[in-house]
Order: structure tokens, then C-alpha cells, then sequence
């Protein structure tokens, strides 16, 4: 005779919430891909045109966090949970900066959308831009122009700049005053969207759950979207360990990613 506590011990369903969230990201990739709303690229140019941009994905998620009501309440509460596991759960990534990243919203990689930085200092114009592929650092002689230092890269990498013969070849000042301009067209700044010194009247924040956000919805939309893309690619790499803090992360973030997914049919 079956026993009922057997019974009991089933009851309680273990959903995998990996499963879950890529199944959600597969739906999302296949919008941004085909419903000829974004432009054709890679994963990643999709996701920033995307944060960059007026959308419908972007603008739902702008009126779950603006709105009250039960479906914005429940977004928001969300939220709050995925923000509260990813700090409990420390899942790092190497999207952005090349280097290991604890996926916060503290520290959001945001695009720097600088291309040219220039200033004079003593006798030398310093300049570092971004044109037609390549970034490309200067240093000219106010007095006639002439170059005293060129390095022209494919990407940002300070370290291979820093290598050059000729840069080794310059007075430590010129060293520094290059690497403070070349610092300046770095690809990705990090963007806190907690706010760290509400007023006293939180009349600059947001309140999310527990948690005090910046007063500023289209930023912290830009960061769930970034975020959610992180967790997408450490998911798809396989660059953390399964455990129960990560699938808080994930279980968290597959209601975050669902609510505006399910308004994009």
C-alpha cells in the first residue's frame, strides 16, 4: 500500500531554474533576433542596442518599475530577491572587463560612449580617439604639431600600450599624462544604480523591496538588462558552481526577465 508521507516528501516540486532562465533567454534571443525590432549582430551588440535604445522590452520593464499595482508590485519584488541573492551568492564574470566581476548592481559595466579625448599640458596636446576601427593615441608638440608618440590598437589594452618601445621611450610625465587620456576612452565604465546616500526624505530613490535604488528608472533598466545578459553568459559557460545560493540567482532571474518577455507577444 503506498504510503501518503512518500507522497508528501513529492509534493514539494524542485523546479530548475538554469533551465528556466535559458529557456526565457531563448525566447528573448529569438525576438531581438527576428522580430526585425533590433538590428542584426552578435548577442552582445543586440543587448546594447537594446539598453541603448527606445524599445518595447526596455520600456516594459521602464513601466513595471514606474507603475504600482500587482504586476509591477510583483516585478519590483523580484527584484529585490534577485538583488538580494546575487549578493549573497558572489557569481563572478569576465564579460565586460576581461577580469572576474561580481555581477552587482553596484558595479554595472556601462558603455562608454566617448571617442575622442584631448587636452594640452605643458608643451605637449595629448589625444586618444576611436576612428574607423582602431584606437589611437597621440602625443604632439604644441609647437609645431610634430608627434612625439603614436599607437594605433584594435581594442582597448592598456597593458600592450604601456609595452611599446615608444612609450617606454618617454619622460615619466608624458607616461602618466598618456595613460590618464588613454584611460578615458576606456569601453566600459562600472554604474552603481543602489544610491548610497538617500535623502533624508528618500525623495532621491527608489524604493525596490528593502533596498534603495537611484531615483532614475531608465538607468536601472539598462542595469537588469545588463545584468540579466551577464548571468546568461556565466550560465552558458559554465562559470560558477550549481548550488543553492545560484539557484536563488537564477530562479530570481528568470521573474525578472519573464514579466517584460511575456508583453513582447
Amino acid at each position: 500500500m503506498p504510503g501518503y508521507k512518500d507522497w508528501i516528501e513529492q509534493a514539494d516540486i524542485k523546479v530548475d531554474y538554469y533551465s528556466a532562465f535559458m529557456k526565457a533567454w531563448i525566447a528573448f534571443n529569438a525576438w531581438y533576433n527576428f522580430s526585425g525590432e533590433i538590428p542584426l549582430g552578435t548577442d552582445r551588440k543586440c543587448i546594447e542596442y537594446i539598453i541603448e535604445h527606445t524599445n518595447r522590452f526596455k520600456t516594459y520593464i521602464n513601466n513595471l518599475l514606474a507603475n504600482t499595482g500587482t504586476e509591477s508590485d510583483s516585478f519590483k519584488s523580484s527584484l529585490a530577491k534577485l538583488h538580494e541573492s546575487l549578493l549573497a551568492s558572489s557569481i563572478t564574470s569576465q564579460e565586460y572587463f576581461g577580469v572576474a566581476q561580481i555581477i552587482s548592481f553596484a558595479e554595472v559595466p556601462i558603455k562608454n560612449t566617448n571617442n575622442l579625448h584631448q587636452f594640452d599640458y605643458y608643451t605637449y596636446h595629448y589625444v586618444c580617439k576611436r576612428e574607423h576601427g582602431k584606437l589611437i593615441t597621440i602625443i604632439q608638440k604644441l609647437s609645431d604639431q610634430s608627434e612625439v608618440f603614436r599607437y594605433e590598437q584594435v581594442g582597448f589594452d592598456e597593458k600592450e600600450l604601456s609595452q611599446q618601445s615608444s612609450y617606454n621611450s618617454l619622460t615619466f610625465t608624458q607616461k602618466q599624462t598618456v595613460l590618464s587620456c588613454y584611460r578615458q576612452l576606456i569601453p566600459y565604465h562600472r554604474k552603481n544604480v543602489l544610491c548610497i546616500h538617500p535623502n533624508p526624505n528618500n525623495s532621491n530613490v527608489i524604493k525596490i523591496g528593502n533596498y534603495d535604488f537611484i531615483k532614475d528608472i531608465e538607468e536601472i533598466s539598462r542595469a537588469i538588462i545588463t545584468v540579466l545578459y551577464m548571468l546568461r553568459c556565466c550560465l552558458a559557460h559554465g562559470d560558477f558552481t550549481p548550488d543553492a545560493l545560484s539557484q536563488n540567482v537564477y530562479r530570481y532571474a528568470y521573474e525578472v526577465l519573464l514579466a517584460p518577455l511575456k508583453k513582447l507577444k
